[in-house]
């Protein structure tokens, strides 16, 4: 349980990161065993989204202070791979943001926006 939005923001876009980077970790070494030669490595992750301004631009200047251990982890290890230039963490609004649709529940006009994101609109 988060004790601040910005603990949530951190914790959040930390666990889309992790995740993102593990999926393009998986289909990299699935590419590779189809193609023996070897990549060249790049950046971990080209881009993830977050619709939080103060917690991009926390992670871009260093200024927040975590109130919790498991928080601050997170945030550290995302502040290094921002810095590294590992990860570029970008602003969405929020209306565009296809998450929201699988995160909370939505109005019908934002439903059916969501479902045309997703090109499942009826």
């Amino acid at each position: 349980m988060a004790k601040s939005t910005a603990n949530a923001e951190f914790s959040a876009t930390a666990f889309a990161v992790e995740e993102a980077i593990w999926l393009q970790k998986l289909q990299e070494e699935l590419y590779r065993r189809g193609n023996e030669s070897e990549e060249e490595e790049g950046r971990l992750l080209e881009s993830a989204f977050n619709d939080n301004q103060t917690c991009i631009a926390s992670l871009m200047n260093g200024q927040f202070k975590p109130s919790t251990r498991h928080v601050g982890v997170k945030y550290f290890w995302l502040r290094e791979l921002v810095r590294d230039g590992d990860v570029d963490i970008s602003y969405l609004r929020t209306d565009v943001m296809i998450a929201d649709g699988l995160t909370q529940g939505l109005e019908r006009v934002k439903h059916q926006n969501f479902l045309n994101m997703l090109s499942l609109s009826m």
